[in-house]
């Protein structure tokens, strides 16, 4: 175990167990071949804190995977919670993802490339980080839902503070449970500090699709594109929605359109950069300029984007009630 260096932070208070052990933990530090030693006692008792409840087998914090069928939680196809050690919950919730992880093939040329639904480094390090980052002085279990389109890894506890959304762009990281982080760097679980979200962005470039970071007071999102369902979706023909007139001059109100596969990855684009044109969108996708049009197009006719200008001077933005 390492020595605390910070008696305020949550990882160095006393544990509320103190019945632990760390038969989990010992086979890891085995298989690599390190010594593993146990927490010292302090004046002839030994007093557990809450890192070692972290990475005991009485662990009380929990990992939620579910396996959705389509693009919304309407149908479960899988789920399980996973329980135990930190350190044993990562390699099971690993194994879980590579096991809804398919590689699929396409043909370039006179050869077929094979490919994995999501890049396995962008897999491993989106678990690194909601299980290191993450805020334990909350009970509420992380969750990872699996779409047919994406998947989504949450976790509890938002920015540490005097971090913004756009420090975490830049590529600032501050680790919130740095023994924890200290022992997966260790077990050579992690490679190195502050790299796990920029090295999600690395795992799709050349790809043309984004992961996503959202950030919420008291929650962290990270989301990442499936290859072959984004590219499937924008290639689809739009069906031109059949016009009903209106009843009479006051119709009700139209409901608001819901945005479901690339219509959210370019709703996250344009929010971030405002305005935009259809080649953004174009490199933003890796789609065809038709197929770009035909997305814009529709999300026009859903009213979740406005669009100003005719010919190559049209620009689009975000609409208010997207």
């Amino acid at each position: 175990m390492l020595t605390p260096n910070d008696s305020s932070s949550f990882e160095n208070q006393l544990s509320p167990r103190q019945d632990l052990t760390f038969n989990s933990l010992q086979a890891l530090f085995d298989q690599q071949g390190l010594s593993f030693t146990p927490p010292s006692s302090q004046f002839g008792i030994l007093q557990f804190s809450n890192f070692d409840l972290l990475v005991s087998d009485q662990c009380p914090y929990t990992i939620k995977c579910a396996v959705f069928k389509g693009t919304d939680q309407d149908e479960f196809l899988d789920r399980q919670e996973f329980t135990g050690s930190l350190v044993a919950q990562f390699q099971q919730v690993y194994a879980f993802l590579e096991k809804h992880n398919p590689v699929e093939s396409q043909i370039k040329g006179l050869y077929r490339e094979d490919r994995p639904a999501y890049p396995k480094q962008a897999l491993r390090e989106a678990l690194m980080n909601a299980i290191i980052h993450r805020d334990y002085s909350n009970p509420a279990s992380s969750l990872i839902n699996l779409y047919t389109d994406r998947v989504e890894f949450i976790s509890f506890g938002g920015l540490m503070p005097g971090i913004t959304l756009e420090d975490i762009q830049l590529g600032l990281s501050v680790c919130r449970n740095k023994r924890l982080a200290d022992l997966f760097y260790q077990l050579k679980l992690v490679e190195s500090y502050g790299t796990g979200l920029a090295r999600i962005k690395s795992a799709y470039k050349g790809s043309r699709l984004a992961s996503q970071i959202l950030a919420a007071p008291s929650s962290f999102k990270v989301v990442l594109p499936h290859y072959q369902a984004a590219v499937k979706a924008a290639s689809k023909p739009v069906k031109k929605a059949a016009v009903t007139p209106a009843p009479s001059p006051s119709p009700a109100p139209k409901p608001k359109a819901r945005a479901t596969g690339n219509e959210e990855t370019v709703l996250s684009f344009g929010k971030e950069h405002g305005e935009f044109i259809r080649s953004d969108i174009e490199e933003l996708l890796g789609v065809s300029p038709a197929t770009a049009t035909r997305l814009l197009r529709q999300m026009e006719n859903s009213g979740l984007v406005l669009k100003r200008g005719k010919a190559k001077a049209i620009r689009y933005r975000i609409s208010e009630n997207s």
